[in-house]
């Protein structure tokens, strides 16, 4: 399983000038098991991009990365219009990049019970493509008062729960770590919680 301490990538251009090796010696100082980058924006892969060339900036931080011995997973912001080629594209790209796991973004626009078919469209087409794959779904801290996100058809076929326990602004964190994980706990599945804090700010 996933296991020591992760991090999230949003933006590659934005961590050590998007320097492949330097993202990758900053890991391995930090002492990251694993590192999750942005590898697709709804329907478009085209998300971590150079500016000028166009080149697609993911491949080399993912070689770089695994030559120094860190897990490299891929996260994917998706909005459930399309949700059989959302998934393609996702599984795709886990594939062609040779990831160790894919991460499944699902906020606002996956609120709403027409959404719930979606869901199982996309995670039924995903499963499909990445049978062996860990997969998690990152999402909001606390389920109970986001009812209309269709948390539980993403987790039937999840592996992990990323909530994403932002506490920004707040000084009660582990109070907030404690109420979200007893959210997740009370699903039907349960699946194993791993909390995303912030350090973005």
């Amino acid at each position: 399983g996933l296991k020591g301490k992760g991090y999230f990538i949003w933006q590659v251009r934005a961590c050590d000038g998007g320097n492949p090796g330097a993202i990758a010696m900053r890991a391995k100082r930090a002492g990251l098991t694993h590192v999750l980058i942005k590898i697709a924006d709804g329907p478009s892969w085209a998300y971590n991009l150079d500016p000028q060339t166009k080149v697609d900036l993911v491949p080399a931080v993912v070689t770089a990365l695994k030559a120094a011995g860190v897990q490299v997973w891929g996260w994917h912001y998706v909005r459930g219009d399309a949700p059989l080629g959302e998934a393609r594209l996702g599984g795709q790209r886990t594939r062609d990049l040779g990831l160790h796991g894919y991460v499944i973004d699902a906020e606002k626009e996956y609120k709403g019970t027409a959404k719930r078919i979606a869901a199982q469209r996309f995670m039924a087409e995903l499963r499909r493509i990445l049978p062996d794959t860990p997969i998690a779904l990152s999402s909001y801290r606390y389920p109970l008062i986001h009812r209309e996100l269709p948390f539980e058809v993403f987790l039937e076929q999840c592996d992990y729960a990323m909530p994403q326990v932002y506490f920004e602004q707040a000084h009660d964190p582990e109070a907030q770590l404690e109420r979200c994980l007893a959210q997740y706990m009370s699903l039907h599945p349960a699946r194993p919680v791993i909390p995303t804090a912030p350090t973005y700010a």
